[in-house]
């Protein structure tokens, strides 16, 4: 009864990070458009490659950062920054970085337990120590990604790395860019081009007018139906989850809107179409991604589905270094607390607490450790 109890516990603990978090982890959209909302002020994501070079500390700009670009074959409008992983064994995700609007990318950190920040030449010293024969690839679903290499003339004299290069995979079971649609009607492509430069500019509501004009003129254009439910996630719930059903209805290879309904569907707790929509998704695009996993852990553990779950959990951490989901590892922890493992259930919820945000987060992380702690020293007693 004492550990039935503790996973009900754990059961009802909002875990769940909710669909306007997924929204904002790729691109800030203001609720109800209009000017962009900054959330990362010293990031390439948002002030672009230049912009985040003006105002780059000395150690930076002066031979503490490696910079890149990745370029997708056929040229295809890029609305959302591209995932670059750098791996320093086969397999294994050490770092993970994404693109601005035009692909460049900037690895301006190293991702180990304490990194010395203090003298100018830091940065650049753990970088040969750590990421030299490194590899740099992206990560896009139906494109296969070059690979580059990191090497002690980069890291001494040029830090400028060889373009990553995407280029599309025939056989492959999904796509994150769909074209079904966007050539039945010139005047559809037309809006979908503006549409794109609004997003870019921040006029967010000026690009879903277009986005909106485009799926009128052309029903099926499955890229511009998705890009207008991202538009939608903040202010109209069921307006996104449509118009992401329709880019599916309109192109069944597309993986990126079943991510976001599998996204909608988690943060409505409603399980079973969540892990309808990863299956999907997985099935899809088996590497997956680190949010995609987290969902589908969320939906299995929920589901009573534990070892699947775990494994889900396992996944979502080894591909996000960055802990840019960071709830997958407390998902982990209700797994081993499941199968008794109460030991390795609390190693991962310390684990968590050392990079959790301050706020509910942590909180909860406080208030899980503490209930186990009870639990364990109850056990003992008897």
């Amino acid at each position: 009864m004492k550990r039935n109890s503790a996973i009900l516990f754990f059961l009802l603990a909002p875990l769940s990070i909710t669909v306007a978090s997924v929204a904002a982890a790729q691109q800030t959209i203001p609720a109800g458009g209009g000017t962009s909302t900054i959330t990362r002020p010293d990031s390439i994501q948002d002030s672009g490659y230049w912009g985040y070079m003006a105002n780059a500390p000395a150690a930076v700009v002066h031979g503490g950062v490696l910079q890149g670009k990745v370029v997708v074959k056929g040229n295809p409008l890029l609305w959302e920054p591209l995932t670059v992983m750098l791996s320093c064994a086969t397999g294994k995700t050490d770092l993970t970085t994404q693109t601005d609007a035009s692909g460049n990318y900037a690895i301006t950190h190293v991702n180990l337990p304490q990194v010395y920040r203090t003298e100018d030449d830091s940065l650049v010293t753990q970088m040969r120590q750590h990421y030299e024969g490194c590899a740099l690839r992206a990560l896009l679903a139906g494109y296969h990604s070059t690979s580059v290499t990191i090497t002690e003339k980069n890291l001494r004299d040029n830090p400028t790395m060889s373009n990553i290069e995407l280029t599309p995979e025939e056989d492959a079971a999904g796509t994150q860019i769909s074209t079904v649609g966007e050539s039945a009607s010139p005047e559809a492509a037309k809006d979908f081009d503006k549409a794109h430069q609004e997003w870019l500019h921040a006029n967010y509501e000026g690009a879903r007018k277009d986005l909106e004009s485009a799926v009128q003129l052309s029903p099926n254009f499955a890229e511009a139906w998705y890009l207008l439910g991202r538009l939608q996630l903040r202010t109209d719930l069921a307006a996104a989850t449509s118009s992401m059903e329709k880019a599916v209805a309109a192109d069944p290879k597309f993986v990126a809107p079943c991510i976001y309904l599998a996204g909608i569907a988690v943060d409505r707790r409603n399980w079973q179409e969540a892990s309808r929509w990863t299956t999907q998704a997985l099935a899809l695009d088996p590497t997956g991604t680190a949010q995609l996993w987290y969902y589908a852990a969320q939906a299995d553990y929920r589901m009573g589905k534990n070892e699947a779950a775990r494994k889900a959990a396992g996944t979502a951490m080894a591909m996000d270094p960055e802990h840019n989901w960071p709830n997958a590892e407390d998902v982990l922890a209700l797994t081993l607390l499941s199968k008794g493992d109460n030991t390795d259930a609390l190693t991962h919820l310390r684990n968590a607490l050392a990079y959790a945000q301050p706020g509910p987060s942590s909180d909860l992380i406080k208030r899980q450790i503490a209930f186990i702690q009870q639990q364990d020293a109850a056990t003992k007693k008897q």
